[in-house]
């Protein structure tokens, strides 16, 4: 007992050393404007970590591509650069240290960001603005079908996004943006990129390449990547999470037409993109009989933008997207025992406008039919569904104060349409189910002030007003889930989800320094959550208890209830010295988010507190990182959940740039990068698989990257 409380002791002490550390970070960074003094010459980095040259611009918030400076909204960028260094191969597993950013890990080829504890049904993946087309968010088990290796840059806006993408994003947006319909000439009529990398860890082996040539006016797009991995190693006694290999490639083509004359310029093109991914799910119902999922996914998107040199419209955007996405759960003898099938197609149109009066803006339409279609197993979980929206949608802003204030305001209108088979258990011991038709209004607005009282100083506030319908399977659930040992019942009963929200939030951007940070409230009204009833199941409804003797299955209720979510989260990095083009300093970064339901307790699986902090150093071609990221214990549960113990997540990474005038002016990159170096236990609290999975241990890294 006494090395325990030593241990916990240690712990304890540990994690506030951590918090201290990364919030003394912060404030130092945020309260020493001397550093930032000093102007950075043309052409120089950023000491950022993920900063490039050219600030990117963001196009998921706001219908304009927008520096942050201009945006009410927070957002957070992953660079190209990061993307490439990063072990992830899913988008959840790319963005889990952002700050306010974790993800559901259930699978080494299934992990979907969880923002601000909100996860699933309540965020949106997209790429290039065109959602992803499949079923992740049916179960945790589900694969994205959006590779990083894809993404030139990843933005998620955190908090409602609904005004422009619908109220499945009402947690907020991930939008994976990439090239694959090219948008330019590249720079000497061609650009190529092509890398490889090795994970120590899980002896992943990963290959990348694409390329950009263009004939007259037209611009041509190829890529291709592949990744294999074994059984990652854990830290303790077994050396290996079992079935967590995966094996994933994909291969895409595009084209685009470059538009002008003296009255508009732009773009038309079209994309066809191929994925495909097998992958294990770790600790299954029966060991003896492993299983895991076979994916394939064809895609194709469409875009075209246009920009007018004169009258009342600026620009028309217009993009849309099909997808034919397919995957079977396949046991140890080939036996494919769930099937899920996912038509979807979806279509958008955005036109700007110029100033009328004091505002300027945009508005559009937004489209969508999905039908999800389950064979087997999965039949018995979601029979056919079908799912119809339509949407309209208006985004305005106007200045209060010359450029230092500006007011945003948008609304966006749905109808929505799901259908599909609900259970009736009206007699438990011979269930049966019916068709159910719904139709939901969802409605959204939001105000929001961008003050710039300084140069480099921006503050924001956001109110919103947002509403979600419910989806599909929250409505017509109605059997197990083998992969998450659950046996799911839906309401078809459920209203719309709404939520009010506030958040202020301030950032600070400078060659020498940067600062973000953000507090926000949310509260939900009829909030729609996974409830366990204590009763237990088996692979039919009349198994269940306390009728039937179930054993193997936790049955779940999909329940409203109001809650509240309020969080902080903080991000910072200041340049301490300088030599010549090259600088070293240091970074902090803080996030937390509690989650109550309004008549007592706690909402599931919410992530637990985080502290981090660190330093870097970054010259013309060499630049290195080392720092941690420590989560503190979460003993805040609901009813039927385990605490998840700290941790402490040590990484690093060096990379050198090899002169371009040792390679007659083409670029070479070598990075070498280190992940959980102090192979700590990591139990991640938001995963159904915490109590049997591990976390990957102690990974090296080694990366190269050639650029043409």
């Amino acid at each position: 007992m006494g090395n325990g409380n030593g241990l916990r002791r240690e712990r304890e002490e540990a994690g506030t050393r951590a918090l201290l550390l990364s919030m003394t970070a912060c404030i130092a960074l945020a309260v020493s404007p001397a550093f930032a003094q000093e102007e950075a010459g043309e052409g120089e980095q950023s000491p950022a970590v993920e900063a490039t040259a050219l600030r990117p611009l963001v196009v998921t918030a706001s219908p304009f591509a927008s520096p942050l400076e201009d945006l009410a909204a927070p957002v957070t960028i992953v660079t190209r650069d990061t993307i490439l260094t990063s072990s992830a191969s899913t988008l959840g597993a790319l963005l889990k240290d952002q700050p306010g950013i974790s993800e559901s890990a259930f699978a080494a080829g299934a992990s979907r960001p969880v923002i601000r504890g909100l996860d699933n049904t309540r965020v949106r993946v997209q790429e290039n603005g065109i959602g992803a087309g499949d079923v992740s968010a049916v179960s945790e088990d589900h694969g994205v079908p959006i590779d990083p290796f894809a993404a030139e840059r990843v933005e998620v806006v955190r908090g409602p996004a609904t005004l422009r993408y619908g109220s499945e994003a009402i947690g907020g947006v991930v939008n994976v943006i990439n090239n694959r319909i090219p948008k330019a000439i590249p720079k000497g009529g061609f650009e190529a990129e092509a890398g490889a990398a090795y994970d120590s860890v899980s002896y992943g082996r990963q290959a990348f390449g694409r390329m950009e040539a263009a004939t007259g006016d037209v611009v041509w797009h190829g890529d291709a990547f592949a990744r294999k991995s074994e059984n990652y190693a854990i830290p303790g006694p077994v050396d290996r999470q079992s079935e967590t290999w995966a094996e994933t490639s994909g291969i895409a083509g595009g084209a685009s037409v470059m538009l002008g004359n003296d009255d508009f310029d732009g773009y038309a093109g079209a994309a066809v993109t191929y994925y495909d991914s097998k992958y294990g799910i770790p600790a299954p119902g029966d060991p003896a009989n492993p299983v895991h999922i076979d994916m394939h996914q064809t895609k194709v998107q469409l875009a075209s933008e246009l920009e007018f040199e004169g009258g009342p419209f600026s620009a028309l955007g217009l993009t849309g997207g099909y997808s034919d996405y397919s995957h079977g759960e396949v046991d140890a003898t080939g036996a494919t025992g769930s099937r899920f099938d996912n038509e979807e197609w979806e279509a958008r149109a955005e036109l700007l406008h110029r100033a009328a009066g004091p505002f300027t803006g945009a508005f559009g339409l937004q489209v969508r039919k999905r039908d999800i279609e389950a064979a087997g197993e999965g039949r018995e979980l979601l029979a056919p569904t079908t799912t119809e929206a339509i949407a309209a949608f208006l985004f305005e802003e106007m200045p209060l104060a010359g450029e230092r204030l500006k007011l945003q305001m948008g609304g966006r209108i749905e109808q929505v349409d799901v259908s599909g088979r609900a259970l009736d258990a009206s007699i438990p011991l011979a269930p049966s189910d019916y068709a159910v038709e719904r139709s939901f209004t969802p409605a959204s607005v939001s105000a929001g002030l961008v003050f710039a009282p300084f140069e480099t100083w921006v503050f924001g506030f956001t109110a919103q007003h947002v509403e979600r319908a419910p989806d599909a399977l929250e409505l017509f659930s109605k059997g197990p889930h083998e992969a998450t040992e659950t046996f799911e019942i839906g309401d078809p009963a459920l209203d719309k989800e709404s939520a009010l929200s506030f958040e202020l939030n301030a950032r600070r951007e400078g060659d020498d320094y940067s600062f973000e940070a953000a507090v926000f409230h949310t509260s939900f009204k009829d909030f729609i959550y996974k409830r366990l009833t204590g009763e237990m199941c088996d692979d039919s409804y009349d198994t269940c208890t306390p009728h039937g003797a179930g054993s193997e299955l936790d049955q779940v209720l999909f329940t409203q209830e109001d809650a509240t979510f309020r969080g902080f989260e903080t991000k910072a990095s200041v340049t301490l010295a300088r030599w010549g083009e090259a600088r070293a300093g240091i970074t902090g970064q803080f996030d937390m988010v509690r989650a109550e339901l309004d008549a007592g307790g706690n909402v599931p699986r919410i992530p637990p507190m985080r502290a981090g902090a660190g330093m870097f150093y970054a010259g013309p071609e060499v630049s290195a990182r080392l720092g941690f990221l420590h989560a503190f214990e979460q003993d805040r549960l609901s009813a039927g959940e385990t605490a998840t113990g700290s941790y402490t997540d040590l990484g690093g990474e060096v990379r050198y740039r090899v002169p371009a005038r040792f390679l007659g002016g083409h670029a070479l990159e070598l990075a070498l990068v280190g992940e959980n170096l102090l192979d700590q236990d990591i139990r991640n609290h938001v995963s159904f698989k915490k109590a049997n999975v591990l976390q990957p241990g102690r990974n090296v890294r080694f990366v190269v990257t050639a650029r043409f």
